[in-house]
């Protein structure tokens, strides 16, 4: 079973930055790395699953939004046969069709890893008992 040494430079390791300033790891993970730096590994996984949650409803209500655009679009092309319509209603799709895609692989790749490290931190936390 991995140490919680291990599990503190795995984590190091995918926190730090190549360049200089990264925006990213710098301001939006900064609750984060609070949260390893205390070594409260159980409440970091939770709160990953948490943000995986609210980023995949947010990816969600603006498909919603953009598929209102999108057949607005076509049926405007139904009307005047304007190909820009056609053009950004199909567009429209293929993009809303990849963002989707792509927002759920995001979420349960995250939801399916935190929830087997907050499983694999409590096997420890029984063998140490």
């Amino acid at each position: 079973m991995s140490s919680r040494k291990v599990i503190k430079e795995f984590f190091k390791e995918e926190l730090q930055t190549t360049s200089g300033f990264s925006l990213y790891t710098n301001l939006f993970l900064y609750k984060d790395k609070q949260l390893l730096k205390e070594n409260r590994l159980k409440e970091f996984a939770e709160h990953q699953i948490d943000k995986a949650k609210n980023i995949f409803w947010a990816v969600s209500f603006s498909v919603f939004i953009a598929s209102f655009y999108s057949f607005w679009h076509l049926i405007e092309f139904g009307q005047d046969w304007h190909w820009i319509d056609l053009t950004i209603g199909i567009s429209l799709w293929a993009i809303l069709i990849y963002i989707l895609i792509k927002a759920c692989k995001e979420y349960y790749t995250i939801t399916s890893s935190m929830t087997l490290f907050i499983k694999l931190l409590a096997e420890e936390e029984t063998d140490k008992s």
